[in-house]
């Protein structure tokens, strides 16, 4: 083996053990600095949280009437049920951000405000699609339109909606589709906005 070989191999041995250790490093300053933020948030003093951004349940826009389908008539109920429950969205925001914000008393509180937002876009998104398959499009529509206003993340609403619209000739609609999706938190945005384009160019 001649010199600049070995020097080749002795420089990227170097290289290699150099990024072992930064990646070490990062990782240790990144375990450090959350257990920092949760042992502070564990002694965050409790906020008033009871003016946040509740949600708020419009039956009296929904289909709340009894359907010949049992199905869509459970869903429909548990969007009743839900309607006297607290509900927030506080999708991407994690458990240490909310104690640090509100402290760690609220913490129960607010996770079921939490599970109760998740509770309501799925079974919205249900509840729609079950009207649609039964062709109640008018109905179908108030149901998806109003989780779209709740900043649902159910990415498969978005998708019917955009079916819905392009299917009776109101394809413009599926844009404003599309700027609700530049702010709401949705895992694969830019995968869910292509296929609202897709749908929209058929």
């Amino acid at each position: 083996m001649n010199i600049p070989s070995i020097l080749i191999i002795l420089i990227v041995a170097l290289w290699l053990q150099y990024e072992i250790r930064k990646t070490k490093r990062l990782a240790n300053k990144k375990t450090e600095d959350y257990w920092k933020r949760e042992n502070q948030s564990n002694l965050t003093r409790r906020l008033d949280i009871s003016n946040l951004d509740y949600i708020s349940i419009p039956l009296d826009k929904l289909p709340m009437s009894d359907h010949t389908d049992a199905t869509i008539n459970s869903y429909r109920d548990i969007i009743h049920k839900l309607s006297d429950k607290k509900i927030l969205n506080l999708t991407g925001i994690t458990n240490t951000e909310l104690k640090l914000k509100y402290g760690v008393s609220n913490l129960n509180s607010l996770s079921e405000c939490d599970n109760n937002y998740t509770t309501l876009v799925s079974m919205l998104h249900k509840w729609g699609e079950a009207l649609y398959h039964k062709n109640n499009i008018p109905e179908a529509l108030a149901v998806l339109e109003y989780a779209v206003s709740c900043n649902s993340d159910v990415s498969k609403t978005y998708k019917l909606l955009a079916i819905i619209y392009k299917e009776h000739n109101t394809p413009e609609k599926i844009d404003t589709l599309i700027h609700i999706l530049s702010y709401v938190k949705l895992l694969h945005t830019d995968t869910v906005i292509d296929e609202l384009n897709r749908i929209k160019s058929v």
